[in-house]
């Protein structure tokens, strides 16, 4: 019971009221927030002197949740993190990297209102217990320990990083990395690979990080998404795939 009071508080304190002013219906922040905060618990690793939980929470929601949260998400996102670096704090977790929190759309949830994927998205080292003892003038000096080699399998050892091209259309040349976070792709300027191409969507397609792998997925365009010679609804990217939206062709890399 106290573990949903904290929740409850802060949400009263911090969402609650600038959200119910916004909508009163559907799904609201402190249901993610609630599922969030278990699955930190959940998915927690215990090291040697440390207990880690992931950084990186992924929420899929449905797409009419989704379409109604979006023009909120930063805030909501903000929020969420702040209450999962709060709440990771006061139990004595490490969360390497900080909170990343992303929203998506899934068109296939029918008999859940929302899903939620974690991951690390860097591998911690931990500091020695034995630091500096018997370390004459050590001055500055910190000593690290590796994790148990049985944990690693937990953390990526190196983050994909991808780079986008833009090789044929009015934006070629255009580049942008691929990492971790969202990009969107289409017409509307405030996305990640904004397009001049009048033959894609103001949110045409968008890329995720899921399971160590770079995704694409369709946004329900009117002209489609196509890798290579096949319209997709949803990908996973390799290195070279070549990706067009409208009349514009964009090159994948993996860095």
């Amino acid at each position: 019971m106290k573990f949903v009071r904290n929740i409850e508080n802060f949400f009263e304190k911090y969402i609650e009221g600038f959200f119910n002013k916004q909508f009163t219906s559907g799904l609201q922040p402190v249901e993610i927030a609630k599922q969030l905060a278990r699955m930190m618990e959940d998915e927690r690793t215990v090291g040697v002197s440390h207990v880690y939980v992931p950084n990186h929470y992924a929420v899929y929601l449905r797409r009419e949740d989704y379409e109604r949260l979006e023009p909120y998400s930063a805030a909501v996102c903000g929020e969420l993190a702040a209450y999962l670096t709060e709440e990771s704090r006061r139990k004595g977790y490490t969360m390497a990297g900080g909170p990343q929190i992303e929203l998506f759309a899934d068109e296939k949830l029918v008999n859940q209102a929302f899903r939620v994927t974690t991951s690390f998205t860097e591998a911690p080292y931990e500091e020695s217990s034995n630091q500096l003892e018997g370390v004459p003038n050590s001055g500055d000096t910190r000593v690290f320990d590796k994790l148990n080699p049985a944990l690693l399998d937990r953390f990526p050892q190196q983050l994909l990083h991808g780079l986008l091209t833009v090789i044929d259309g009015l934006d070629a040349g255009l580049k942008i990395d691929c990492t971790t976070n969202r990009i969107n792709i289409g017409r509307r300027n405030t996305n990640e690979l904004p397009l001049t191409d009048m033959n894609t969507s103001r949110l045409h397609a968008y890329i995720v990080y899921e399971d160590g792998s770079h995704v694409i997925h369709d946004a329900k365009s009117l002209n489609g998404t196509y890798v290579g010679s096949h319209r997709i609804t949803h990908k996973q990217l390799k290195n070279g795939d070549r990706i067009r939206v409208g009349n514009t062709e964009i090159l994948y890399e993996v860095k």
